[in-house]
């Protein structure tokens, strides 16, 4: 065992590879599985679809302009919330930058009272 960390701790740059291995192993087995969900589901709707279509074959380019609205809506609305993400987030790191010294104030301020209570 010691063989192997004295190794390590020669040769960093192993143990990072290592690390990245373990990651991308990690990775393909979730996004293996999340594509088999995604085609599960996509073919679930493909049966549910031409189900609907023989069952009324008139009404269905209307259910599909339908639900291409009700799409168009949600993805302009996702696109809205994700523009004010980056005013807000911007809005947050610009108010991050001054805490430090805010902080920095309330010790300093907060020693002056120490020291005005200790010299009573």
């Amino acid at each position: 065992m010691n063989a192997i960390t004295g190794y390590i701790s020669a040769h960093p740059s192993v143990l990072v590879i290592i690390v990245i291995f373990i990651i991308i192993l990690i990775l393909h087995f979730i996004f293996k599985n999340l594509i088999r969900l995604a085609l599960i589901l996509l073919f679930i709707l493909l049966a549910a679809s031409g189900y609907y279509y023989f069952k009324d074959p008139d009404k269905m380019p209307e259910k599909i302009e339908k639900s291409i609205n009700i799409m168009k809506a949600g993805i302009n609305e996702i696109v809205d919330k994700s523009k004010n993400f980056g005013k807000d987030s911007k809005e947050l790191y610009k108010e991050s930058k001054e805490i430090p010294g805010d902080v920095n104030k309330l010790i300093k301020d907060s020693d002056k009272d120490l020291d005005k209570e200790v010299k009573k």
